[in-house]
């Protein structure tokens, strides 16, 4: 039997290992709850990461109200994004002609900027450079330009130039593409001594019916430089088919040598060339000859005599020499028409005779109107009717270039006498046109 002291004892150690166990499993049972609110709260966490993440994947992968997946844009291929604000406002200035009241105005619209860093550039819209053509009215052409896309551009490189389009191309204001290219190339030749070649690619151009008449009087400048050496010079170029050289031999004179040679001029300008004074030659002497024929062309518009060398036959082909200024018909009465000089009529020192007048001018009657050189001419083919008219000089030099004769073509001292030199009887044609 138990003591009481016993008894409460035990009671006292039952009721410490019951309360020992109940705290304990106190303890255990939070320990569990704790350890099972932290894996709820972990789980939570990651399903809420999760869920964040695929709607972002969604986000960046799927187009809105679509649900089937796209290819990601490689970079050379994605759209830069238009910064805001842009303004695309058109700028129109505008082309008055000369002349016109309805101008033509000519469109460009302000390009679109490419956000900063982006590999993009804008190709900004293409405006001519050149002036625009004119119409046959006097009013320029209307050009159509085209805005260009933007186009992406390598990241280390910068985008090419673009070339207009070729139905855009308006043509040069002066001469065209062909004639400035013979031009440019004749002065190539001229200035490395060329004289032969750039004399013919001159007259090339010369006869280009798109040369325009800045062109032809710049033409003809240059050809009169050019025949000053090639044509009226001792000077013999090799492979010129206008000159040749001639040794004289005994019993030789300027008439013989020329009529001998069939030269097709006169012997005086053989004695011009070589600077030969009163027909004195030595036996070995050498002398450049120049072939003919040579004919005139009268440019009445222009109050101009141009001259010529060639076949009469083929005018197309013609080689121009020089230009004269020339005096014509009062009231506008010098006649168009081709001719010829007239068989028999070159007179040097002539006397004349008015034909309204009946009044006569011995030859050396200071007051002869017609000066000291006559070549009369006379019409060919539908001109054949017309007769009586002449190219001859004056005692009066300012009435070259103006209306003052009775129809013939009046021309200073010094060029008539040349011209006399030149042309020859019955071979030398002179086309007298607007």
């Amino acid at each position: 039997m138990a003591l009481p002291s016993q008894t409460e004892r035990q009671t006292e150690i039952g009721r410490s290992y019951v309360y020992s166990q109940r705290t304990a499993a106190a303890s255990g049972a939070s320990l569990a709850l704790i350890i099972a609110a932290i894996l709820v709260l972990a789980a939570g966490g990651v399903w809420g990461l999760l869920t964040v993440m695929n709607r972002r994947s969604a986000t960046s992968t799927l187009p809105p109200g679509d649900g089937k997946a796209e290819t990601p844009r490689l970079a050379s291929q994605a759209k830069p994004v238009d910064p805001s604000p842009v303004s695309k406002a058109s700028t129109e200035p505008e082309l008055s002609p000369a002349g016109g009241s309805n101008p033509t105005v000519l469109k460009t619209e302000a390009p679109i900027a490419p956000p900063p860093g982006s590999p993009f550039t804008a190709t900004p819209s293409i405006t001519p450079t050149n002036t625009p053509a004119s119409d046959s009215s006097g009013r320029p052409q209307s050009v159509d330009v085209t805005r260009r896309d933007l186009t992406p551009a390598p990241a280390s490189q910068a985008p090419a130039p673009t070339e207009p389009d070729q139905s855009t191309t308006l043509a040069p204001a002066g001469s065209t593409g062909e004639v400035t290219q013979l031009i440019q190339a004749a002065e190539q030749r001229a200035a490395t001594g060329e004289l032969l070649q750039a004399r013919a690619l001159f007259n090339k151009a010369l006869h280009n019916p798109n040369a325009v008449r800045e062109d032809q009087e710049r033409i003809r400048e240059r050809m009169t430089a050019i025949n000053a050496d090639l044509l009226f010079s001792p000077k013999v170029f090799a492979g010129d088919p206008m000159a040749e050289t001639y040794v004289v031999k005994s019993g030789d004179n300027l008439i013989k040598i020329t009529r001998n040679r069939e030269l097709a001029v006169d012997w005086r300008l053989v004695e011009r060339i070589n600077g030969i004074k009163g027909n004195t030659l030595k036996i070995g002497q050498k002398l450049k000859l120049v072939r003919g024929p040579f004919h005139a062309i009268v440019h009445k518009g222009d109050y101009r005599l141009d001259l010529f060398q060639g076949s009469p036959d083929v005018p197309d082909s013609w080689m121009y020499i020089r230009s004269f200024k020339v005096g014509l018909g009062t009231g506008n009465s010098t006649p168009l028409g081709t001719f010829v000089v007239k068989p028999r009529s070159k007179l040097v020192n002539p006397h004349w005779v008015n034909p309204q007048t009946g009044q006569k001018f011995d030859a050396n009657d200071p007051k002869n109107p017609i000066g000291e050189y006559w070549m009369g001419i006379e019409g060919v083919g539908d001109s054949k009717t017309i007769t009586g008219y002449g190219l001859h000089g004056t005692i009066e030099p300012d009435s070259i270039g103006q209306q003052k004769s009775m129809g013939c073509v009046r021309l200073g001292d010094e060029d008539i006498r040349l011209l006399y030199e030149m042309m020859v009887e019955q071979i030398s044609d002179v086309k007298i046109v607007p």
